[in-house]
């Protein structure tokens, strides 16, 4: 049976749908993430060919019957991202089909607004990408936390939560709903508990514990430490957003442009989407602000068949 195979690999999941043209789903998969910035080359290989198989078998499907590969994936930053993720692709043996890759937000960006707009996502990490009416595009944020990227997204509250625990420490803050939910989550007591943590943490950096939920928890209980997080975080991502829209002059093009949000730590947290929808209103208030109707997946699914109907045509 042939098939096409769309792929959404995120910091936090690896998500897989296989389809025949005609837009039948044979099979979906979730696996472990892959992403080149956390494993070496072979490993990589290893994990995309395991999450693969994984998937094939939930319908009995074959490596060389694949008409296409889409993948939109976390870490294609740069073309030379893009050309090393593609040659772990199509490296994988028994697969003799074309394979494109995108960077997961250009994903997400065609599933929600599949035209001129802009999109924020603040998951895992924040980033946003805007494309104009002329075709023009544009991405901004998305760098890695070492050089203080990422700003605004889960896993920057969950550096903030840590670091207000450092200051509770150093008996700056005092104890709140906050600080204890984060002690007790971790099992930690008293500055060595944390130096643990923050050294695991530098030597493995892309294991920075979650903690969104718990400052959500907090925020909710009037913690004015959770909810100064959550504040900051939508500000954040707010300019990583403003950023792309200044570079096309989407409002100035069109005041009425679309603006889509993605993400858990955007849209699931109350605190962090009420402050970001206030400041949408104000700088843009006659945007058009769109939430996800499908998932990433359901849009690489779709470009997989289509590009694949199309060299079908050519052929």
């Amino acid at each position: 049976m042939k098939y096409v195979i769309g792929i959404d690999s995120g910091g936090t999941n690896y998500r897989l749908r296989a389809a025949s043209l005609d837009g039948t789903i044979l099979g979906s998969y979730v696996g472990r993430p892959a992403s080149i910035y956390s494993l070496e080359n072979d490993e990589l290989i290893e994990r995309i060919g395991a999450n693969i198989d994984a998937l094939l078998e939930t319908f009995g499907g074959r490596r060389e019957d694949a008409l296409y590969i889409l993948c939109g994936t976390t870490g294609a930053d740069s073309d030379e991202d893009v050309e090393q993720i593609h040659r772990v692709y199509s490296s994988l043996p028994g697969f003799d089909c074309p394979v494109r890759i995108l960077n997961d937000v250009q994903l997400a960006h065609y599933a929600v607004i599949g035209g001129p707009g802009v999109l924020i996502i603040s998951g895992t990490g924040t980033i946003a990408y805007a494309v104009d009416a002329e075709g023009n595009e544009v991405r901004s944020g998305g760098w890695l936390f070492s050089i203080l990227g990422d700003e605004g997204s889960g896993a920057w509250v969950s550096r903030m939560a840590l670091r207000q625990l450092g200051r509770f420490y150093d008996g700056i803050l005092p104890r709140s709903p906050l600080i204890s939910k984060v002690e007790e989550t971790l099992e930690i007591q008293g500055r060595d508990g944390l130096n643990q943590v923050a050294s695991a943490m530098a030597k493995r950096p892309w294991r920075t514990p979650k903690l969104g939920q718990l400052v959500d928890e907090a925020a909710l209980e009037g913690d004015d430490i959770a909810i100064m997080i959550l504040t900051k975080a939508a500000e954040e991502s707010f300019a990583v957003m403003k950023d792309a829209v200044d570079a096309l002059q989407l409002d100035k093009k069109d005041p009425c442009f679309k603006l889509g949000l993605w993400g858990s730590n955007l849209l699931k947290s109350p605190v962090l989407k009420k402050r970001f929808l206030e400041l949408t209103q104000a700088h843009y208030p006659s945007a058009k602000v769109l939430y996800p109707a499908r998932e990433s997946i359901d849009g690489a699914v779709e470009l997989a068949i289509n590009e694949a109907r199309q060299l079908q045509v050519q052929e």
